[in-house]
């Protein structure tokens, strides 16, 4: 599926569960923060997250659902993995082919511990990391 595809599709909550899995968030985080400034991307795409999982019959729950840290974090990793290309990724098929480290779900876990990253209050509101920053 291309950019534009995976863009309308997530718009409109007509993503399958099976789709929506890790390759299709960070996808979708690149053309989020490729569109607006980090603060306007991250409520975009959190009020997107909440209608696809509730369009999957997702209940959110402190185990289940949205994750604001998880969500700011990969924003934040994704805008700072393209910054870096040069020239700049021209999709996020070539920012994945470019940064593959973005397809390790364990990537956060470099800038938090687990217990810091896993807790009910990560899921609720969002928590600085307790190991190294983030990128800028």
């Amino acid at each position: 599926m291309d950019d534009a595809e995976l863009w309308q599709r997530f718009s409109t909550q007509d993503l399958t569960h099976v789709e929506w899995n890790h390759r299709a968030h960070v996808r979708t985080a690149y053309l989020h923060v490729t569109r607006w400034p980090l603060d306007e991307a991250h409520l975009r795409m959190r009020a997107g997250i909440i209608r696809l999982n509730h369009r999957h019959g997702l209940v959110e729950s402190p185990e289940r659902g949205y994750f604001e840290t998880l969500t700011r974090v990969w924003l934040v990793l994704v805008a700072a993995a393209a910054r870096r290309c040069v020239p700049p990724p021209s999709s996020s098929l070539e920012l994945l082919e470019r940064c593959p480290e973005l397809l390790d779900r364990n990537l956060p876990l470099a800038h938090y511990s687990k217990e810091q990253l896993m807790g009910t209050h990560a899921r609720a509101v969002f928590v600085e990391p307790d190991l190294r920053p983030l990128p800028d």
